[in-house]
């Protein structure tokens, strides 16, 4: 079964079992709203959304564009705050930015006047100090040895997201928040960097909460693949994947894996449709 023993209720309010082991990483959302005002429109992005995700969870979340999945991540990792509700993280609300929350987006953010080693040390160095050699060693655990003195314009998409891994690795965070990391990239690249974060999950016990619009990818990766409505966003369905793993690619074509594909579509069909209907509506 998965790492996490993930719940069997089907229905989207389904919740992980409490963890009682001293485990870190755990976030419940608790009627998150959060509304946008741009130039006078009043914007609803989220509604109303409730969701736990147990400590070293691993789950997906997807949903039609403009649903408000990347509201939720930044709200999560402290950078907006709730217009209601809360975010809470190991039983504390989230009122600010942690490095123990590390984000990955999906447009490059590396810093491009500093190497990549320089930019693998940057949240130690502002934070906790750097560990002799520890740059080094996830650079070369990346992929990237012999990469150090680079810059990141010299690198290409696939070794900047590496790049952009290692350095959240480097903080140790808790929470991996990942804002589709690996869209961007060709299909081979974008399997390498699937495995090597499911190595890097399952080796260093963390919470992982992904962002994508590729179903066959959550469903890959993830214990549980929770899917939002249209805006404003609420939880519409919350899929255990129960799947054994490790899960290799060729999982992709067998019989259960094809039922939660065909389960995920169909509800963010429904959900497509009745987003473009309220364009056409407004």
């Amino acid at each position: 079964m998965s790492k996490h023993d993930a719940p069997t209720d089907d229905s989207p309010t389904a919740e992980p079992t409490p963890d009682t082991t001293g485990k870190t990483g755990a976030i419940s959302l608790d009627n998150l709203n959060k509304t946008y005002d741009p130039e006078g429109e009043h914007v609803v992005a989220v509604e109303d959304m409730d969701l736990d995700v147990a400590a070293e969870e691993f789950v997906a979340l997807l949903g039609p564009s403009g649903c408000g999945k990347s509201t939720v991540l930044e709200c999560i990792a402290g950078y907006l705050e709730p217009t209601e509700g809360e975010v809470v993280v190991d039983g504390t609300p989230v009122t600010n930015p942690d490095p123990k929350r590390g984000v990955v987006f999906q447009e490059n953010r590396l810093f491009p006047w500093k190497t990549i080693k320089e930019n693998v040390e940057f949240g130690p160095r502002m934070h906790e100090g750097v560990e002799e050699g520890r740059a080094e060693s996830i650079l070369d655990e990346m992929g990237l040895d012999g990469f150090e003195d680079a810059y990141p314009s010299e690198l290409s998409g696939g070794m900047q997201q590496r790049a952009e891994l290692a350095r959240l690795l480097a903080n140790d965070p808790a929470i991996m928040l990942m804002d589709e990391p690996f869209s961007a990239l060709d299909a081979l690249t974008k399997e390498i960097m699937q495995k090597k974060l499911l190595e890097v999950w399952e080796r260093d016990n963390r919470t992982v909460l992904f962002i994508t619009h590729d179903v066959e990818e959550a469903i890959l990766l993830a214990d549980r693949v929770a899917i939002m409505t249209a805006r404003p966003g609420q939880i519409k369905d919350v899929i255990d994947v129960d799947i054994d793993r490790p899960r290799d690619p060729e999982v992709v074509t067998t019989d259960r894996f094809t039922e939660l594909r065909e389960r995920a579509l169909s509800v963010i069909r429904e959900e497509a449709e009745r987003a473009l209907e309220q364009e056409d509506g407004a």
